[in-house]
């Protein structure tokens, strides 16, 4: 009997041990020390705020690097395209929300 269904492909972009282990180490050392930055007060609260947004950008991008392992290589150039259109529609129904939202709440102060 041939099993040669049974057999997982190889080469399909998966990332090494190594890269895994990087990516988690990363990851967590990126969580603490958004979790210091607050636990500590150690920044106003506007700079707060700027500083977890810039390390929610670089968690982003140790994710999608690491873990879905997007790339501009030419064999992954479908995968980031499909990742950034994703993210452009899920950037336009945010702030299309909250225009509608700012939009209808002005008018209705109005009256």
């Amino acid at each position: 009997m041939d099993n040669h269904n049974t057999v997982a492909p190889t080469g399909g972009g998966h990332g090494t041990v190594t890269s895994y282990i990087v990516g988690f180490i990363l990851s967590v050392v990126l969580t603490v020390a958004a979790f210091y930055i607050v636990m500590n007060h150690s920044l106003s609260p506007e700079a707060t705020g700027g500083a977890l947004g810039i390390l929610a950008v670089i968690q982003i991008f140790v994710q999608v690097v690491f873990f879905l392992h997007v790339s501009a290589a030419p064999e992954k150039r479908w995968d980031l395209i499909t990742l950034l259109s994703a993210a452009f529609v899920v950037i336009v129904i945010c702030f299309g929300t909250l225009f509608v939202m700012s939009n209808a709440s002005y008018h209705m102060m109005s009256r």
